[in-house]
């Protein structure tokens, strides 16, 4: 992946999604820890939550498409760059949501 020499747009477009799924990650496991402690169990029972996470991961995926697809159309310079950036964000957002789904079921023995 090359992280270099992109437009700020790209930065922007690339990353603002992961960082706003794992600030509600953090937001949501410590509220859960602050009422439960580190007792993970119940922890896939929070409802809309996950959801809403997958929801604003498929508003990146789309959002992502339609920047790369500005961007070839109108034959900008640095589409190898942005592909590159975009792919690390949606990465980064699959890590955030891998580690969601961890303790949903993998730590609640479910």
């Amino acid at each position: 992946m090359e992280l270099r020499h992109a437009t700020v747009p790209t930065y922007i477009a690339s990353y603002f999604f992961p960082l706003l799924l794992l600030a509600y990650e953090v937001w949501r496991v410590g509220s859960w820890v602050a009422v439960n402690g580190f007792n993970f169990m119940n922890f896939n029972s929070m409802g809309y939550e996950f959801a809403l996470m997958i929801a604003v991961f498929c508003m990146q995926v789309i959002v992502e498409i339609a920047f790369l697809a500005g961007a070839v159309l109108t034959k900008h310079k640095d589409v190898g760059h942005r592909l590159a950036n975009l792919s690390l964000g949606l990465f980064c957002s699959l890590v955030v949501l891998g580690f969601d789904l961890a303790l949903q079921y993998g730590l609640s023995g479910s």
